[in-house]
């Protein structure tokens, strides 16, 4: 037996037959570098204090593909996935070859047009030079992006120098994806979508518009109203918790809730490694007390909230996740499909500093209440003494299990391939990805939750766009089952608090694309119309087979209740 699984088995005494039945079928890690076979060639980050990457569906061929910012005078990279996990820059092909120095980069759909478009973001800190502009917005044409800047009101430069994160989601509940961009030295932009391809500046009338030390950004409803929030790190000052009031005004509650701490955070990764149902934050920081000389670390912030009242407890140094040295980028990985979300971090800062050969991290869940983690960095192989940056987790090679995928600040650009199925002795744990998708024009389903309750365990994940650091995952949810067969309930939480969908007894170790009900639209144009008020009244006062067109509410009759609800969504499209 490993030391790692050695320690796994001292966490489980004390604990009841079930939870050691469960944890027993967990298994070591191993990540195995394969940036060279896999296609990513070299890269050079750009200039700034960290850089970021976006992965996502963008051809819409079901595998994940890859955007890389790159350094001023190299031209960005755009790796293609052929579904295997191999890659193949395509960026001068299609468009996406600027030689700007960009950080980050976002995939939205800010059209509605069920295709990703590309936002990226440059900057002129340090050595840099000015741009010919901050933001970029390339429209997915189909096989080319077209650049549509200008049009889109982006045009020119923001009149700041040190990009600190950007995320999306609809923050006005319109159905077009929004979108904010935060400075480490300058002011917050929060771009409203208005629906015809422009945006517009609303961080003044919204109340965010704060000069701060701004790190990595997150959109969540946190309190579950129907509004999307706002979480932002912020660096030497108090961290915000903007609460969306409506009408686009936020009031900063991150005192009241427990998530004010003013020391140095910057990345932010969000997940539900307790299995209870809701979302928990892991924010990175500069590790002094790892040294000794200080008290600050990065942050586990369990959420302990009831109903709409948050509130966070900090739990980082009771259960093992405090100490990761300067950190920036992290994700919340369930790396060995038992069911129970792992964490990944990556770390470091220049030659000159105390951090410059600190490895990264990686936290094994040990699979037991209360929560507690083990180092396994060196076993799994996430032990590299780069000045790593964003992170992100995905399935690159569509197996079934998370893939990690890391950028250095001096280079590389790292894939590490998750092996741990493959090891000796490795148990035979089932997954589930499940990808939300709206038939409106916010299509990805930014800022849904997806629950999933199987062994007995219901886990959350949140569909975003924007997190780690400077870096966005895909909107997916991905789910280890442990020896699950089948997930017991999958329950999507839709935004803008349209409602749920609810799925029963779904099977393993597949992808599974979840719509919402559109229960008035009989004829399937996505609208509800004149022609399915026909089809209602031409039943009217029936008693038909249950789900009938016409029988909205599925009570088996065709009446007033059906009418008004329909009445109540006329003219209106499907979400």
């Amino acid at each position: 037996m490993s030391v790692s699984e050695l320690r796994r088995l001292g966490a489980w005494v004390g604990t009841s037959v079930w939870w050691v039945a469960q944890a027993a079928i967990a298994g070591p890690v191993s990540f195995v570098d394969v940036t060279t076979t896999c296609g990513i060639g070299s890269y050079t980050s750009a200039i700034g204090q960290g850089c970021g990457i976006a992965a996502a569906d963008y051809d819409g061929d079901g595998d994940i593909d890859i955007f890389v910012p790159t350094r001023e005078g190299l031209p960005d990279q755009l790796y293609q996935n052929d579904g295997a996990g191999n890659f193949t820059d395509v960026a001068a092909a299609v468009g996406l070859a600027s030689m700007e120095n960009h950080r980050i980069a976002l995939w939205l759909d800010y059209d509605g047009d069920h295709d990703l478009d590309l936002v990226t973001a440059a900057c002129r800190t340090g050595a840099a030079a000015a741009p010919s502009r901050t933001l970029s917005l390339f429209r997915n044409d189909g096989a080319t992006f077209a650049d549509v800047t200008a049009s889109a009101g982006f045009g020119g430069l923001l009149d700041e120098d040190h990009l600190g994160g950007m995320c999306a989601g609809d923050i006005d509940n319109d159905g077009f994806v929004d979108l904010l961009v935060v400075y480490w030295r300058g002011p917050t932009f929060l771009f409203k979508n208005n629906g015809d391809g422009t945006f517009t500046d609303i961080a003044a009338s919204s109340g965010i518009d704060i000069d701060t030390l701004s790190w990595q950004p997150v959109m969540h409803d946190f309190n579950g109203d129907g509004w999307m929030d706002i979480f932002s790190a912020i660096d030497v000052g108090p961290n915000m918790l903007w609460i969306n009031q409506g009408g686009g005004v936020f009031v900063d509650v991150a005192a009241s809730a427990g998530v004010d701490s003013a020391w140095n955070e910057m990345g932010v990764a969000v997940g539900d490694p307790d299995n209870d149902g809701d979302l928990d934050l892991y924010v990175t920081n500069i590790d002094w007390l790892g040294f000794g000389i200080g008290i600050q670390h990065n942050l586990f912030l369990r959420n302990d909230s009831v109903g709409p009242t948050l509130s966070f407890t900090e739990v980082s140094l009771a259960n093992g996740t405090a100490h990761g040295y300067w950190g920036w980028g992290a994700t919340f990985i369930d790396a060995d499909n038992d069911g129970w979300q792992d964490l990944a971090e990556t770390n470091g800062y220049t030659p000159d500093s105390a951090f410059w050969t600190d490895p990264s991290k990686f936290f094994s869940n040990a699979g037991v209440l209360p929560l507690s983690f083990v180092d396994d960095s060196v076993a799994a192989g996430m032990n590299d003494t780069d000045w790593g940056s964003g992170l992100v987790s995905f399935d690159m090679d569509r197996d079934g299990d998370l893939d990690l995928l890391q950028v250095c600040q001096a280079g590389p650009l790292r894939m590490r391939e998750n092996v741990s199925s493959e090891l000796p002795g490795a148990p035979p744990n089932n997954w589930l990805v499940i990808q939300p998708r709206m038939r409106g024009t916010n299509h990805f389903a930014i800022g849904a939750e997806v629950r999933v309750t199987a062994n007995g365990r219901t886990t959350s994940r949140l569909i975003s766009a924007g997190m780690s650091f400077m870096a966005q995952e895909p909107a997916e949810a991905h789910f280890g089952l442990a020896g699950a067969h089948a997930a017991t309930q999958v329950v999507v939480e839709w935004p803008r608090g349209i409602g749920q969908t609810v799925l029963s007894n779904v099977g393993a170790n597949q992808v599974v694309v979840v719509e919402p009900p559109c229960p008035t639209d009989f004829d399937g144009d996505l609208v509800t119309g004149i022609n399915d008020l026909s089809v209602l009244l031409f039943g009217f006062g029936q008693a038909v087979p249950a789900g009938t067109a016409g029988d909205v509410n599925g009570d088996g009759f065709v009446d007033l209740a059906d009418l008004s609800l329909l009445l109540f969504a006329f003219g209106s499209g499907c979400p």
